[in-house]
């Protein structure tokens, strides 16, 4: 789930529902303010990334949300901020079930018989409710 604004009330929302908080565990950020207020209730380790180091701590996730992007706007010219959830979730979906192998054609039976048509209107619908919250990514 995306955060809507980059606040500190947002932030410590979200993570306070998302992860249960104790010192014992730790949360890896840069130093942003925003999460100085959970320094009560986690252990926060703030250090700066050196992007330029080879194998810096992000360099896997950075190199797969390009390889998502690269993906979805290079299949899929022209998509729009409304339909990014879409399209997002179909990756997920691919990267899970990449290892399938001869079992996909059965695992694809059973989503289909598990699943209910859903009318266009019905999509737009909760695709125009979702869009604050993909607000900043831009169109393709």
């Amino acid at each position: 789930m995306p955060i809507a604004v980059d606040s500190t009330n947002n932030i410590v929302r979200f993570i306070s529902k998302k992860v249960e908080l104790s010192k014992e565990r730790v949360l890896n950020t840069d130093g942003k303010s925003t999460f100085q207020r959970l320094a009560d209730k986690i252990t926060l380790k703030s250090e700066k990334i050196l992007y330029d180091e080879d194998n810096h701590r992000l360099y896997r996730i950075i190199i797969l949300i390009g390889d998502i992007k690269n993906n979805i706007t290079g299949t899929y010219h022209g998509v729009t901020k409304r339909d990014v959830p879409l399209f997002l979730n179909e990756q997920e979906w691919r990267f899970n079930h990449r290892n399938t192998g001869n079992n996909f054609m059965s695992k694809i039976q059973k989503y289909i018989l598990k699943s209910h048509p859903c009318p266009k209107k019905t999509i737009i619908t909760v695709l125009n409710l979702a869009k604050p919250y993909y607000a900043h990514v831009s169109d393709g």
